[in-house]
């Protein structure tokens, strides 16, 4: 099974064994024990699941396979980037598709809420004024598309590229500078 151990170790489940049916086998019993017989409800959360190969949807599925699929003993999170939703339309992936009962897609923020973003982010590493002038941040929201994770990279060039001027202010130009740098 691919990426077992984190799993196979959470659940404390220790063998030599790099059958897909015997791991596949332990897992579901300790699933099973834990809902019947420690009356504890776990669930499997994956992040970056959108980088997963597509024959591990399949096994997905079959882990979550619990008397005649009637009973949701594992359920699943899975978090990723846009193409995950891409990756559960292939054949492989259907099966463990057919199984997903929420959908939630991030909307990317506003002007305002990149603003807010930041200015969060700044005061955490303990600055009181922001260093980004008002050009900068429509220019990080801009070229992130509103999307944190890019905006994170654009801001750290940016501040790097403001750095290495010496500057006390980050551009719009530094921004820039930056995004041709990462991207």
């Amino acid at each position: 099974m691919v990426q077992a151990d984190p799993l196979l170790s959470e659940l404390d489940i220790q063998t030599a064994s790099s059958s897909r049916a015997i791991l596949t086998g332990l897992i579901r019993t300790q699933i099973l024990n834990l809902v019947q017989s420690k009356k504890q409800q776990p669930v499997l959360v994956i992040d970056e699941a959108s980088l997963l190969r597509l024959d591990v949807f399949a096994e997905l599925h079959t882990l979550t396979q619990f008397e005649g699929d009637s009973k949701p003993y594992l359920p699943i999170i899975l978090a990723g980037q846009n193409n995950l939703a891409d990756n559960l339309l292939y054949r492989s992936a259907v099966p463990l598709a057919s199984r997903i009962v929420a959908r939630r897609h991030l909307q990317e923020v506003n002007r305002e809420g990149m603003a807010r973003y930041l200015a969060h982010h700044l005061s955490i590493a303990g600055l009181k004024h922001s260093p980004f002038d008002e050009q900068a941040v429509t220019a990080i929201h801009q070229g992130s598309g509103g999307l944190f994770r890019k905006a994170n990279h654009l801001a750290r060039g940016a501040l790097v590229a403001a750095t290495s001027e010496k500057s006390q202010v980050v551009t719009a130009e530094h921004v820039r500078r930056a995004a041709t740098e990462l991207f």
